[in-house]
């Protein structure tokens, strides 16, 4: 499977207990073997899969990303993603946002993965703290993710906060300066995306 190229839709489907769950349509801003990088832009509308169980997003009345919007870095085998976010009228960048997911999987029309509630914010003017430890163990009780994969989850959680305590975290800072191509319009999802099988 190629890559994509700049400027192309990729669909990031969120996969829940082999099911599809939940999808956005991306901007691929850069995409290669060590990196993939896409764009949420304001206003994108979620499509939501038929799923026993209801996605958070859903449940919280979401079915559009609010905000300026955000970049997301991946690379190949990483349990979490690096988002960037931007503030404001004059775009002033924010800090990196570590969501915990599972390592992405490419697809035909994009690639799937799996948030994993538990995240790290490192803002540009303080210290960085973990997020969301009581969300992330109440959805290992309900049953969203099984032991072994909490477990994993959780040593995850203690290699990013390493990383970010060590300084030695691998993205470069530039990002933080990257702004949208002005003539990308909204991705929309394409005819036919609830029928897109899994990989």
């Amino acid at each position: 499977m190629g890559y994509f190229q700049p400027g192309d839709v990729a669909l990031r489907r969120e996969v829940l207990h082999g099911k599809p769950w939940a999808v956005t349509p991306t901007r691929v801003v850069a995409d290669g073997p060590d990196l993939l990088v896409v764009f949420t832009a304001p206003d994108t509308e979620f499509g939501f899969y038929p799923h026993p169980r209801t996605h958070h997003w859903q449940e919280l009345g979401r079915t559009r990303w609010t905000g300026i919007g955000k970049l997301q870095l991946h690379r190949p085998g990483d349990a979490y993603s690096v988002d960037l976010y931007w503030q404001g009228g004059q775009r002033r960048f924010a800090g990196f946002y570590l969501n915990l997911q599972a390592p992405f999987r490419r697809t035909a029309l994009g690639f799937d993965t799996l948030d994993h509630a538990l995240d790290f914010w490192a803002p540009v003017d303080g210290d960085w703290r973990e997020l969301d430890r009581d969300e992330f163990e109440e959805m290992v009780a309900d049953g969203k993710y099984d032991a072994a994969e909490a477990e994993g989850i959780r040593r995850t959680a203690e290699e990013v906060g390493a990383m970010l305590t060590a300084g030695t975290t691998w993205w470069d800072p530039a990002w933080g300066s990257w702004e949208p191509d002005p003539g990308w319009p909204v991705p929309v999802l394409p005819a036919g995306w609830e029928d897109h099988p899994l990989p």
